[in-house]
């Protein structure tokens, strides 16, 4: 590292350069960070020794007793987390109160959201929380969905809710374009259909027409704000112009690894308009199973898709094609809801994009474009239960993942992780009710690495290797010589 300063001091090495080797090893150097805890239940008298015990216990606190099923970090100061939990209570938590990055340290919820009993002045979910996003214009609100099949959205300083829609259908998961002057918001439900929900107007204004089965995920094009693309129980991945009431514009198909007759276009890449692209196959398939997770790159050259069929796929949008990038068996994927997945900004470090994946109880990271597993991160502690069928259960399966960048910039836990050149943490949401984070692990100036050993004493080096031989020597006794 400290050759690396020297260089870029000298002009060897530019600014740029420095940012992306910096952010590539801390990428890689990804670890748990058990001195973080989260606590949501109920607080206990300063004097009883069982907090006290507890504190010292990470294991044992719970920030959701029934289980945490969702997680979302707001994007513009990074302070506040979201967690929604499988009783339907929804917690927020400020992360800035925390005094360093490496004390330990336990954070309780600065407010909550109960879960509904039905009373008149109950505004929460009955259900269990499928979903939670922040808006991507507006700090102060966030957008929870339920299996009490309302999408909600809220104040994020009161807690209070603004507006409530009722779907009559089990909201999945929903997605806000990230640059979009309108107020659509996309919901993946068990109908066929994608919904619109206009925030402004307060109504679902539009459904997306489809025959496909349930709708398990939608994904908001970051180029162009009236594209989206979703994904379906019987194995499609849809594209659409919302703007247009003609049907799907196209579909991703793993057979073609070539683009559909080498013009399927991109305005995001060509500035060719959607409508002149070629005819598609109607049985073409993104997965041989249903289509649960959808994310584009930050730049909008790549959609990448996962499927029940435990693939990941990698879609080149100038052209259409499968880039036949191959992730291997490794990858867990068997739940029928949206799977919750990240990629890092382009740019953000040297070579590929990394697939942030959560992979049961572990967390891959994966080279975006040859499926390489450069990293894991498996959550401390790992358990398992067996059911009265004698099938194995997870108890700490990750059920979401959340991004938090350092310094100016902050990502969140949505298509991609957005803001700065700067490596943070990420939290990940659990069945066992906690909250865990990760972090990357910072060398102390005590550290060398290869190219610091440069200047080692020489004749330390010879003095070692001197006695290397001496002990080979003595191993292998007498020395014989032929005449």
């Amino acid at each position: 590292m400290q050759s690396r300063l020297l260089a870029r001091e000298i002009g060897d090495l530019s600014c740029r350069d420095l940012s992306q080797i910096t952010a590539s090893q801390l990428l890689r150097s990804f670890e748990p960070a058990p001195q973080h805890r989260f606590n949501g239940e109920a607080k206990l008298p300063q004097n009883d020794q069982q907090t006290a015990l507890d504190e010292d216990r990470p294991h044992r606190l719970r920030a959701h007793g029934a289980g945490v099923s969702s997680l979302a970090l707001e994007k513009f100061d990074g302070r506040i987390l979201v967690s929604g939990g499988a009783d339907g209570s929804i917690k927020l938590w400020d992360l800035e109160s925390c005094p360093g990055p490496y004390e330990i340290h336990t954070f309780r919820p600065v407010s909550s959201i109960s879960r509904s009993t039905g009373g008149p002045r109950s505004s929460g979910h009955s259900h269990g929380i499928t979903h939670l996003a922040f808006y991507p214009f507006d700090p102060d609100a966030f957008l929870s969905s339920s299996y009490d099949k309302t999408l909600k959205l809220w104040a994020t300083a009161k807690t209070a809710l603004s507006a409530q829609f009722d779907l009559n259908a089990t909201v999945y998961s929903h997605a806000s374009s990230p640059i979009a002057s309108h107020l659509l918001i996309s919901c993946a439900t068990q109908h066929s259909n994608v919904r619109l929900v206009d925030l402004k107007s307060g109504s679902a204004v539009q459904a997306l027409v489809a025959h496909g089965g349930p709708v398990l995920s939608t994904a908001w094009s970051p180029r162009h704000e009236h594209i989206l693309v979703s994904g379906h129980a019987d194995g499609k991945a849809r594209i659409w112009d919302i703007r247009r009431a003609g049907g799907v514009l196209a579909q991703l198909d793993q057979e073609d690894s070539l683009g559909v007759v080498h013009r399927f276009k991109h305005a995001t890449a060509s500035g060719s308009d959607w409508g002149s692209m070629p005819h598609f196959r109607a049985s073409a398939q993104a997965h041989d199973e249903a289509v649960n997770g959808l994310q584009w790159t930050d730049d909008g050259r790549y959609i990448v898709s996962a499927g029940l069929d435990r693939r990941i796929r990698v879609w080149d949008t100038d052209t259409g094609a499968n880039t036949l990038a191959s992730f291997g068996s490794i990858v867990q994927n068997q739940h029928a809801k949206t799977a919750s997945f990240l990629v890092t900004p382009s740019g953000l470090s040297t070579g590929h994009q990394l697939l942030v994946w959560p992979n049961d109880q572990e967390i891959l990271l994966l080279d975006l474009h040859d499926g390489t597993v450069v990293g894991r991160l498996r959550s401390p502690g790992s358990t398992h239960s067996t059911d009265v069928r004698g099938s194995q259960m997870g108890r700490n399966r990750i059920t979401n993942i959340a991004w938090r960048s350092a310094g100016a910039g902050i990502g969140q836990a949505g298509p991609v992780m957005g803001g700065g050149n700067s490596i943070g943490a990420i939290y990940s949401s659990h069945l066992d009710g906690q909250i865990r984070a990760w972090m990357p692990q910072l060398p102390g100036p005590e550290d060398a690495d290869e190219d610091d050993e440069v200047g080692v004493d020489e004749e330390v080096k010879r003095r070692k290797r001197k006695a290397i031989e001496n002990a080979y020597r003595s191993l292998m006794g007498k020395e014989i010589t032929f005449t």
